[in-house]
């Protein structure tokens, strides 16, 4: 009988990673989480944490953050989620043609999804005190989430059967007919089954995996008095951006989200490359710029931090969640581009469950399938060593 150091090794100690090492784990397997740095340290601790259908690509992204976000409450209401999500109102808004015709089509998306997110108010933006007079419409929605992206990765490593490794840099794996080797710099670890949920850093243990360093730029200011604001306020730009090339887009996506603490956290661009330790100036400017139109109370309010985030991005728009095409025993979830912290309970789950040989949920399943790693065979052939 083969001997295996743990059942399966995940790479990553993202939200992704650590919610498919809480799904197996349950299920009575032997996890391994490794992670060069240790946990929520990349894009997931530079997140907003927003549990979003409504800032979705229509489409399978859509459906799959429709269902993540239903299955995310499930965990939280009896779950290792009771802690880190909940239950919030969002605000969109909007000026000029194609912000407007941008919430016309969410507002049909969400009908169209029927699910819990829903419109519950659609109409000037004097409806919401504080705002600014140049917002000229305003789409309030009820049933979106917030889980900060390091509370919810604490919460499920925490589950008993889940070994923690870091720091613990990755040098390449080696799989065969057998298991896979993990090879760290230290030391070599043997498992039955290898998940390669690294974000960018995926690409290079698997070269031909099409992933785009894509940065974002964030504020956070100084605190003060609760805001008025009772969720996230969201340009209708962000929503124009997720499906059109960055240079139509007609004005900043801004989002500004009120933290617990009294701060806002303001952003974010999508900008091609990126350094998580460089920040653009010229960017937070125009960012800034139109926050402070839209709320003028933060007028009152110092940015205390500036700060890059560097997202996994793919060349087709969508994830890459599943088996190696040819590496039967070699799994990647990466590419999510800002949509991990709403997609990874359920991507946690149907991981999971591929992992242990077993089939999908029937509801997602066609959705999910559209994120296999086989569409870019036989690309994905030459994985290994870095």
């Amino acid at each position: 009988m083969q001997k295996y150091d743990h059942d399966v090794i995940i790479a990553g100690a993202g939200i992704v990673g650590a919610a498919i090492a809480y799904h197996l784990a349950i299920a009575g397997l032997r996890v391994a989480v490794v992670d060069a740095t240790g946990p929520a340290a990349a894009a997931t601790g530079a997140s907003d944490g927003a549990v979003s259908v409504a800032s979705k690509k229509p489409g399978p992204m859509a459906r799959l953050a429709n269902a993540s976000l239903l299955y995310t409450r499930n965990l939280a209401a009896a779950g290792p989620l009771a802690a880190a999500f909940a239950s919030r109102p969002a605000h969109i808004f909007g000026t000029g043609g194609a912000e407007i015709a941008a919430m016309d089509a969410l507002i049909e998306k969400l009908s169209a999804l029927a699910g819990p997110v829903r419109v519950v108010g659609d109409g000037p933006a004097s409806r919401l005190p504080g705002i600014g007079a140049v917002v000229e419409r305003l789409v309030t929605l009820d049933g979106e989430g917030h889980m900060p992206g390091h509370k919810a990765v604490r919460s499920y490593l925490a589950t008993p059967g889940i070994t923690q490794i870091w720091p613990a840099p990755v040098l390449g794996f080696d799989s065969d007919d057998r298991g896979v080797t993990l090879r760290l710099t230290d030391r070599s670890l043997r498992a039955g089954r290898l998940v390669l949920a690294l974000g960018v850093s995926s690409a290079t243990l698997l070269p031909g995996l099409p992933i785009l360093p894509r940065s974002g730029q964030l504020l956070i200011t100084d605190r003060g008095p609760p805001s008025e604001l009772s969720g996230a306020l969201t340009a209708a730009a962000y929503l124009v951006a997720k499906t059109a090339d960055a240079a139509t887009v007609p004005l900043s996506p801004v989002v500004l989200d009120p933290l617990a603490t009294g701060q806002y956290l303001i952003g974010s661009s999508r900008e091609n490359g990126g350094d998580p330790g460089t920040v653009d100036f010229a960017t937070l400017r125009t960012i800034l710029t139109r926050a402070v139109a839209v709320w003028p109370a933060l007028r009152q309010r110092r940015v205390i931090r500036a700060f890059a985030g560097v997202r996994a991005a793919v060349s087709d728009g969508l994830p890459i969640v599943g088996p190696i095409s040819g590496e039967g025993r070699v799994f990647v979830a990466t590419g999510f581009e800002g949509d991990g912290i709403c997609l990874s309970a359920l991507i946690g789950r149907e991981l999971a469950l591929m992992l242990r040989g077993m089939a999908p949920e029937a509801g997602v399943a066609a959705d999910l399938a559209r994120l296999s790693p086989s569409r870019f065979a036989p690309a994905l052939l030459s994985a290994g060593a870095a």
